[in-house]
């Protein structure tokens, strides 16, 4: 069995297992398809039981998602969940870019391109994941080879710029989010992620 959840902010793709784990009996195994940071909300499958062995069909999918960005705001998480450092803008001195920079700089990145993974990702090297390393005072910065198929800006106001992005497999927003910042020479940290898709599964 197959179960399409509405995640809420601030609970871990874990917690909600956990609680499902409470419904079912004791032995019962449960699994999901992609993991959602506690920021992230909206499309979460989860598997039941037998079904556990096919949920990697679904990891593999494409997935789409709406982001907001605030390029006035830093942080050492590169979303608002930040750890130890956190940095408000101030507006006026900033450079907005301008709409037509943005769609210029989106449009490079069509396709598969290497893009920095936040140090406190789940992403795992070495049989750790970066956020460990992170937490321990090692931070570990890389890039992973990552695909953007679509994007769509939905409204931009500077400094808050709300975009729809199908990717594939893998694809990190709060990466695409920080290479933005970083190519318009402003602040930038994901404020707000919610997917709307994986493959053919909606909410």
């Amino acid at each position: 069995m197959f179960l399409l959840i509405e995640k809420p902010t601030w609970c871990t793709s874990f917690d909600v297992i956990r609680k499902l784990k409470k419904l079912y009996p004791r032995k019962t195994k449960i699994g999901h398809a992609g993991t959602l940071d506690p920021l992230a909300t909206w499309l979460l499958i989860i598997a039941i039981g037998k079904d556990t062995k096919r949920i990697q069909k679904f990891v593999w999918m494409e997935k789409t998602y709406v982001a907001t960005i605030d390029f006035s705001k830093k942080s050492d998480t590169r979303d608002s969940d930040f750890r130890e450092y956190y940095e408000e803008l101030s507006k006026e001195t900033l450079k907005a870019p301008s709409k037509l920079e943005i769609e210029k700089h989106l449009e490079s990145i069509l396709g598969w391109n290497k893009m920095p993974l936040t140090p406190f990702s789940a992403k795992k090297i070495w049989w750790k994941r970066l956020y460990e390393y992170a937490r321990e005072g090692n931070p570990r910065f890389i890039d992973i080879e990552m695909q953007v198929i679509k994007y769509e800006i939905i409204d931009y106001k500077f400094p808050e710029l709300k975009i729809r992005l199908k990717v594939g497999s893998g694809t990190y927003i709060r990466s695409i989010a920080h290479w933005l910042w970083e190519k318009c020479w402003c602040g930038g940290i994901l404020t707000q992620l919610h997917r709307e898709s994986i493959g053919w599964f909606k909410v």
